[in-house]
């Protein structure tokens, strides 16, 4: 069992839907699979310049991490405290069953609301070269990669479908990727209608793989190396916070595709 305190937020300029969404909200979480209410309090609605708003604060017991990540993601709180356990130990297949099942509700929100990710992309001249990562030998030495491996970095293989040439979905991922994304090997492959994008990286956090997960919706994700993955209270708060605020972000792109034009 995971225990967690979740932080959700209503605000708006009128109190009567303001306090309505705040019990809707906590009858959603009631009936969420996997999680369990230990305490609901909320906080008496406040105004300010004719804006209403109130907190709700939910100490939560989940089955498992899935089970508290998609409701990190469906109720998208502003705030988590994690409270138990200290650490959690998955086999590399556990973490990434977690992981694709985060990926599949993704997909199903991301069809249900019309929505394309949007990937952000680093400055021009943060853009890392395609080139570098062309080759079978890769960027990274060998040192490089027992380096990794040694400070405790997750080693991954992530398949993506892509738009555009081999050339253009290399560049184009590649300029996604964030600094704590280290890139060992990249290929493109056209199949035609799309093109296939396979590349092979560290990272030392696993919210950048939960946060990889929902930005690429990838269609093969392995864990090469480690065989056990060790989650810190603090690793499994983090990862629940970046998919809250994922989300969140995801909430206002829904509302902008029903708003009308």
């Amino acid at each position: 069992m995971l225990k967690a305190t979740f932080y959700i937020e209503s605000q708006g300029p009128d109190e009567k839907v303001v306090k309505t969404s705040i019990e809707n909200l906590t009858k959603s979480v009631k009936k969420e699979p996997g999680c369990t209410i230990i305490k609901a309090v909320t906080e008496d609605i406040a105004e300010e310049e004719g804006n209403y708003s109130t907190s709700l604060e939910l100490d939560l017991e989940f089955e498992g991490l899935q089970e508290y990540l998609i409701a990190a993601m469906r109720f998208a709180p502003y705030a988590i405290i994690f409270d138990s356990p200290t650490k959690l130990s998955l086999t590399a297949d556990e973490f990434v069953k977690t992981i694709a099942n985060i990926t599949a509700f993704t997909k199903i929100v991301f069809r249900k609301h019309g929505i394309r990710a949007i990937l952000s992309k680093a400055p021009e001249d943060k853009q890392k070269n395609p080139d570098d990562y062309a080759g079978e030998e890769g960027k990274l030495t060998e040192e490089e990669i027992e380096g990794y491996l040694d400070q405790g970095a997750l080693r991954v293989k992530i398949v993506v479908q892509a738009e555009g040439s081999e050339e253009e979905a290399t560049k184009n991922l590649l300029s996604t990727l964030g600094y704590d994304v280290f890139v060992h090997k990249m290929k493109a492959s056209n199949m035609g209608d799309k093109t296939l994008v396979a590349f092979h990286a560290f990272m030392y956090e696993p919210k950048t793989l939960a946060e990889l997960s929902i930005k690429l919706i990838p269609i093969l994700i392995e864990l090469i190396e480690p065989e056990t993955v060790e989650l810190s209270m603090l690793q499994m708060q983090d990862m629940g916070l970046e998919l809250a605020s994922a989300y969140f972000e995801l909430a206002h792109l829904a509302y902008l595709n029903k708003s009308p034009s």
